[in-house]
Order: structure tokens, then C-alpha cells, then sequence
């Protein structure tokens, strides 16, 4: 594969280990790692019981190989520890290695009884062995390794000794010991095994409960240090305007710091309904030239002012997803594109794999390292922007992307040269043709307009004073005639004494009642033509016909929204 320039582009590098499995590997080393003192004598003490009883008088050499054997992996247990060995995989991988031979030669040493300490004329003593031998091997599964694979390797070292010398043992129907061995050994298997699975879903659990906590503390401070720097520069330049300078440089970087702070609120909250699984796609079959020609065109100005071609390459076919969310994610991997190439070209382009159709955005932009490929998912991540440069994107681009990706199923995959440009992929289903393809959905106001909009009377209800405050002077110097409310009651008592053309209410309101009463109100009992809800909140139980403008409210969105819903009502209707 190459990017737009033809350079070729590397496969990611897979990790040597998953991050998290390396987590909870590592968990499981730590808990391995301790060497409770009274096992430790415990374990001596059935050492010297068991020579003592087997191997006095006759068998006093069997005995002390055995012994030493066992003294050896004591010491061992003590000397070679396990040891932490950090976040580093290799490192785990390491350390892994060590401990299991630890474990293995322990289980070895021990499970040699069963052929050094066994006697052949006395079935007493056999039997005596298999029970301790048995009783070991419990013991060894809780104390020796918390890995349960290892376990799984050590116990047919640890008692098949024993089993194969029953098998052997010229002792009448000792072989239906040995046959109860197996079994025994097939049972310990099956239980440590399932202990070991519950074990690691348990630390996987925490793990993941960890992993969000320590990410919800990254993102919220990451977001309040940003939320910082527009309202410390807004707060400044309010300091200046309130001094008399009222040039349009003042204005202009006010309106500057209120879109960056507009911009990150978006996103955090983009960020916040998706991570609570408030975002329900719409699958629905998608012409994919227009969809990408859609796209494309929002980004004209941005590629000319930067001097960039933009070359389109796609196929004439139909793809499943949600249309509008899918287009959100081309929208954000193509501006993350023109943000970080400075020269040479950016290919937009789709093609065909089976059933599916790669969506690929390639660029000749920085790139990206090999080691950060997967951190330009995280949430305000900016590698090239160390200075947290507000007009140089939020951070939350990618990772808005890759949740809606995991949202859509929808595969996404990136590769990258350093210095030479990037590809991120999105792998979407192929679709066949709807039978009546439906009329495209009017698109919404774009610009601002100077001309002042129809004397509309509206009424605003919303207890943030500054809110109301701020919706009240806006609208008034846009020509309507606005009157506003703090609560649902009053709301509605004057609705049922004057008429109003568009009823703007807040979801949550103080005392009785809440904003979707007062609308149901003004669309059941007047002659109200819009009745909007105004809120912060993520909301999902507002019927399809109230819409809902998301706070903060954004000025060209509120007044095409009033002039699609109001341009047709005569200006003599527009109110007393």
C-alpha cells in the first residue's frame, strides 16, 4: 500500500503483548510472589516427616536425594523470587519465563517421592505416600503460582510419579489406586483451571474499573486545563472592553475564544453520550459518490487556503451505516488530514474488498510514529501541538472517531510513515440500492445574515439568568419581540393570555413542571408554529416532533431553525 505521493506506507507492528493482558499477567506474577513464612515451615516440617517415615532405616540415601531435592526448591522459592517486572511486556514475558521453571522444578522435586519413597513390599506405606502425595498437591495449587498454565504443567510432574509407581506396584489392586490417581489428577486439572479463569475475569474486571478511572481522571483534567485557557482569554478580553476599547480586534478574538470554547464543549459532550451509550445509529443503505463528494466539499476552504489538492477517487455503490454519523467520521479523518499537511496532495478514496468498500484518507502531511499509533486515539491527544494551540483542534477528533467506529462496527486501522504522511482506513459494508431513493433532507442555514428577521413574538423560559439574558438581547437584535419566563407555571399562564410564534423552553426548570409541559402546552392549547426545547441535558424521551436545540446554543443553528419553522407566517400574524 502506498500513500498519496506513492511512497509505501509500513503495517502497523503488532505488540508483543496486549496491554491489558500484560496487566493482569503481571497481577498474577505479583500475587505469585508470596512466600508465606508458615508455608515455608510448614513445608520443612512434612520434608523431615516424610524421611524420617519412609526412608528410616532402609531407604536413608532415596531419602536425603529426596530431601535435598526439596531443601534446593525451598531455597530457590526464597532466593529467586518473583520479582515486579513493571509495565514493560518483554520484561513480564521474562519473568514469567523464570517463575515457571521455579515452579516446575518445585513440583518435580517434590512429586520424585513418589518413586524415591516408595516401597514396593509394603502396601501400608503406599498407600500412606498417595495421601500424602494427594494432599501436596492441594496444597501446591494454592500456594505455588497463581498462573493457572503453570499449575496445569506442574501438577503431572507433582503426582504422576506416584501414579505410574501404583500402576507398577507388585501390591495387589494397588492399580485401582492408580486409577483413582488419574482420575484425581484429571479433577485437580478441570478445578485449577476454572480457578485460574475465574481469578484473571476478577483482576481483568478491576483492571478495566482501574483503566476508566484513571482515564476519566486524564480526560477531565485534560479537558478543565482547556476549558481554562478560552475562558482566561475571554475574561481578559472582557477586562479590555470594559475599559472602552471596543475595536474589532477586541471583538474579533472574543468571538475567537467563545468558537474554541464552543468547539470543545461539542466534543466533550460528543465524547460523554457516546462513552454512555446514548448515540443509537440508523442504519440505512448510502450512495457512496454523493456521501463523499458531501464531504469533500465542506473542506474546499479549508484545502485552498493551504495551497492542497484533494483528489476524490470513488466507486459507484452503496454502503450500510448511519449517514449521518458516517459522515461525521470522513468529515473528522479528512480535516485531520488537511490540519497536518502543509504541502503536497491528500486522496480520498474507496475500494473495493469482497463485500466490503475501504474508505481510506491518505495525506502527505507529518505522520506519525510508530510507537504513537494508537495514542492519536486518545482524547486530547495533539502530538504536533505540545502548546495546546486552541486553533489548531481540541484533541478529541480521533477519539470521537474511534467510538463511533466501534459504534457502527465499522473497522478502523491506520498506517503511517513518519515524515512522510498517514492512512486511516474504515472498512463499511457494501449495501444494495433502496427501492425509492427519498429526496435529500434540506440543509440548515451556514451564514450569518444582516437583515433582520420578521417581528416573530417568542417566548423564552429558562432559569439561568445569564442564559436568558443572553437569548433575550439576541433575539431582540435580530428585530423579534422576546418575553421570557423563569418556570413552568408562569410559563403557561401566560400562554393562556397572549399568543406567541415560537415557544424556546429549557428542559429543566425550578417548582412544577419541566420544559416539555410547557411545549405540550403551547402546541395543544395555542397557535404556537414552533415549540423547541433548549437543553444541556441527553435526552431521549422528547417525541420526534419537539426538536431539540443542544446547549450551548449556537446562533445560526437557533435562527435557521426559526426561520425554517416561521418564514411562512404572515408578518400581520407575527403577533399584537
Amino acid at each position: 500500500m502506498t500513500d498519496s505521493a506513492g511512497s509505501p506506507l509500513p503495517a502497523a507492528s503488532p505488540a508483543i503483548l496486549d496491554k491489558h493482558r500484560a496487566r493482569v499477567l503481571r497481577e498474577l506474577l505479583r500475587l505469585s510472589a508470596k512466600v508465606p513464612v508458615g508455608s515455608i515451615v510448614w513445608q520443612t516440617a512434612i520434608s523431615l516427616l516424610t524421611v524420617a517415615y519412609f526412608a528410616y532405616p532402609d531407604h536413608l540415601l532415596a531419602g536425603g536425594i529426596w530431601l535435598g531435592l526439596t531443601a534446593l526448591s525451598q531455597t530457590m522459592r526464597l532466593v529467586f523470587r518473583t520479582r515486579d517486572p513493571g509495565p514493560d511486556p518483554d520484561a513480564i514475558r521474562r519473568t514469567l519465563r523464570l517463575h515457571r521453571i521455579r515452579v516446575l522444578y518445585s513440583a518435580m522435586a517434590w512429586g520424585s517421592a513418589g518413586i524415591l519413597l516408595f516401597d514396593h513390599g509394603n502396601a501400608a506405606r503406599q498407600l500412606a505416600l498417595t495421601v500424602i502425595m494427594v494432599s501436596s498437591c492441594i496444597g501446591f495449587s494454592f500456594s505455588a503460582s497463581s498462573h493457572a498454565p503453570t499449575l496445569k504443567l506442574a501438577l503431572p510432574l507433582l503426582v504422576g510419579p506416584i501414579i505410574v509407581s501404583l500402576f507398577i506396584s507388585p501390591q495387589p489392586y494397588m492399580w485401582v489406586m492408580g486409577m483413582i490417581g488419574t482420575s484425581f489428577l484429571v479433577v485437580m486439572h478441570r478445578l485449577i483451571h476454572d480457578r485460574g479463569q475465574q481469578l484473571e475475569e476478577t483482576l481483568s474486571l478491576r483492571m478495566e474499573a482501574q483503566e476508566v478511572r484513571e482515564e476519566k481522571q486524564r480526560f477531565f483534567a485534560a479537558a478543565s486545563h482547556d476549558l481554562r485557557q478560552p475562558l482566561q482569554a475571554l475574561t481578559l478580553y472582557h477586562t479590555v472592553l470594559a475599559k472602552g476599547d471596543t475595536s474589532p480586534n477586541v471583538i474579533e478574538r472574543m468571538g475567537e475564544c467563545i468558537d474554541a470554547l464552543d468547539r470543545l464543549l461539542a466534543g466533550v459532550l460528543d465524547i460523554a453520550r457516546l462513552d454512555a451509550g446514548k448515540v443509537v445509529a440508523g442504519v440505512e443503505p448510502i450512495h457512496l459518490p454523493e456521501l463523499m463528494l458531501r464531504v469533500a466539499r465542506m473542506h474546499d476552504l479549508a484545502l485552498r487556503d493551504k495551497g492542497l489538492r484533494l483528489r476524490l477517487h470513488t466507486q459507484d455503490e452503496w454502503v450500510l451505516s448511519d449517514p449521518v454519523l458516517l459522515e461525521r467520521i470522513l468529515s473528522n479523518l479528512l480535516s485531520n488530514a488537511v490540519r497536518y499537511t502543509e504541502r503536497g496532495s491528500i486522496l480520498f478514496a474507496a475500494r473495493r474488498r469482497g463485500n466490503f468498500l475501504l474508505l481510506q484518507v491518505f495525506d502527505t502531511g507529518i505522520g506519525i510514529p510508530d510507537d504513537r499509533l494508537d495514542a492519536v486515539f486518545g482524547e486530547f491527544t495533539q502530538l504536533h501541538n505540545p502548546a495546546r494551540d486552541p486553533s489548531r483542534g481540541t484533541g478529541l477528533g480521533l477519539a470521537t472517531v474511534q467510538r463511533l467506529a466501534r459504534l457502527l462496527d465499522h473497522p478502523l486501522s491506520v498506517r503511517s510513515a513518519h515524515g512522510k504522511g498517514s492512512c486511516f482506513s474504515l472498512s463499511v459494508a457494501r449495501g444494495e440500492p433502496p427501492s425509492a431513493t427519498p429526496a435529500p433532507a434540506r440543509a440548515d442555514a451556514s451564514g450569518a445574515s444582516s437583515v433582520a428577521l420578521p417581528p416573530w413574538r417568542i417566548l423564552v423560559v429558562e432559569d439561568n439568568a445569564l442564559v436568558r439574558e443572553a437569548l433575550h438581547a439576541m433575539l431582540i437584535g435580530w428585530g423579534m419581540k422576546a418575553t421570557t419566563e423563569i418556570n413552568a407555571s408562569d410559563a403557561i399562564a401566560r400562554l393562556r393570555h397572549e399568543s406567541f410564534d415560537a415557544v424556546l423552553s429549557d428542559w429543566r426548570l425550578p417548582g412544577d413542571g419541566d420544559g416539555l409541559s410547557v411545549l405540550r402546552h403551547a402546541r395543544e392549547n395555542t397557535s404556537t408554529r414552533l415549540a423547541a426545547l433548549l437543553t444541556g441535558d441527553d435526552v431521549q424521551e422528547v417525541p420526534s416532533d419537539f426538536p431539540v436545540v443542544s446547549k450551548p446554543v449556537r446562533p445560526l443553528r437557533l435562527r435557521a431553525l426559526l426561520t425554517a419553522h416561521l418564514e411562512q407566517v404572515e408578518r400581520s400574524n407575527a403577533g399584537p
